[in-house]
């Protein structure tokens, strides 16, 4: 009797608890959302057809998440947990520089991924755990950089905003119906390159370099400017202070 006490008790033991199961639930939910968001675009994503998607009773969801907003909360926290993953170990001597690059580099290729996802989350503050860890790094480099407290927030408020906001701007362009994209990305050859020399002889005498700019270069020398931006107040201030 007393073995098979110990037996059950262990057996108990071992299964995962309630909470652990809905956090399993949870995280099958927000793969889901991502394959379905992804595969059917930002307007396929919805409660019912998530519900479709993993088989279960779209109220099932509602004991998961409150809301679809909880549910677009939660995907927002993985793909910051993305970039962290891709991120990895930032060593105490790394240059705040360059771990503000490798971020905002990670932050390109996650919405390169999963562009429908971007559009749908990357304007949210979500105050999860990943996103404590984010705001935690962005704001260490800042703070590194030798800027006042309230210029060191400026600067990584200006860099987060900038960096999400290019992002999502870029995947809304990738996540355009093929022939509308490809409409768009031919206006310069199609419209600007005809336009009269005489009355636009700047645009024309640029046109070419007009057609090759593109959407990662705007974003790398968007976060360059930042960097630049935060390296001269940080010497400004260094000046003053001696």
């Amino acid at each position: 009797m007393a073995k098979k006490t110990v037996a059950s008790a262990a057996s108990t033991a071992a299964r995962p608890g309630r909470r652990e199961r809905r956090d399993v639930r949870r995280e099958a939910a927000v793969e889901a959302a991502f394959s379905l968001a992804e595969r059917e675009g930002v307007a396929g994503l919805s409660m019912r057809r998530l519900g479709q998607e993993l088989d279960v009773d779209a109220a099932g969801l509602y004991r998961l998440f409150r809301d679809k907003d909880e549910l677009l909360l939660a995907m927002a926290e993985r793909t910051i947990a993305m970039i962290l993953d891709d991120l990895g170990e930032v060593a105490e001597d790394e240059p705040w520089q360059d771990t503000l690059r490798r971020i905002a580099e990670g932050t390109w290729q996650v919405q390169t991924r999963h562009p429908a996802v971007t559009i749908l989350t990357f304007a949210r503050t979500t105050g999860g755990p990943a996103e404590q860890r984010m705001v935690e790094l962005i704001l260490s480099a800042f703070a590194r950089s030798g800027l006042a407290p309230d210029q060191a927030v400026l600067h990584y408020r200006t860099y987060v905003d900038t960096a999400l906001g290019l992002c999502a701007h870029s995947a809304a362009l990738n996540s355009l119906d093929p022939d509308v994209r490809e409409k768009d990305e031919t206006t310069w050859t199609r419209i600007y390159a005809r336009l009269p020399e005489a009355a636009h002889p700047v645009t024309r005498s640029h046109i070419d370099e007009l057609t090759r700019v593109t959407q990662k270069a705007i974003y790398d020398t968007a976060v360059e400017a930042v960097l630049a931006a935060t390296e001269r107040a940080g010497t400004e201030r260094r000046n003053v202070s001696s």
